[in-house]
């Protein structure tokens, strides 16, 4: 083989490797993330599903369980979102909740969300197959009331009514 043949087969299995690696690159899915979204006054708007008591720093063998699984919207699989009531702001009024979101096949998230009042809903955001957030146009659950800042009653909405789409908050 000429010199000069073997250059120009050499220049295309390099072009050919960096193309194949840049293509790589580019179709790596960023990593799932999850969150949390609040929606003031969201109260007496929709059908409810299930209610839940919330004790501020329950421990593991409280029997009043938060628990809440429903379909996943964009697997063949189950979620599960765990609420946990952490401290009641006196001068605000408002509350503080940790929530685990368990996303089957992907991943656990922990999210924090703080200033919650009566009456605000809480929204998972939930990343689709693209990893990409989406949320629901309503909110997966509403504090319908505080207990002298111990306790807080959870309504979960009914997943029928969710319609997820892009995350806009």
């Amino acid at each position: 083989m000429k010199h000069w043949q073997l250059f120009v087969l050499s220049g295309i299995v390099l072009l050919s490797a960096a193309l194949f690696a840049l293509h790589q690159y580019m179709t790596i899915l960023p990593p799932p993330q999850s969150g949390l979204a609040r929606t003031a006054n969201s109260a007496f708007k929709y059908d409810l599903c299930t209610e839940a008591y919330a004790f501020a720093h329950a421990t593991p063998d409280n029997p009043f369980k938060t628990d809440y699984t429903f379909r996943d919207p964009f697997r063949a699989a189950s979620d599960t979102i765990i609420p946990h009531l952490l401290d009641y702001n006196i001068q605000t009024h408002t509350v503080n909740f940790n929530v685990d979101i368990i996303i089957s096949h992907v991943a656990t998230f922990h999210a924090s969300i703080a200033l919650v009042h009566e009456h605000d809903g809480i929204s998972i955001l939930l990343p689709d197959k693209q990893n990409k957030l989406q949320s629901s146009t309503i909110p997966q659950f509403i504090v319908t009331s505080f207990g002298l800042g111990r306790i807080a009653i959870l309504d979960y909405t009914c997943p029928n009514q969710w319609v997820w789409g892009p995350n806009k908050r």
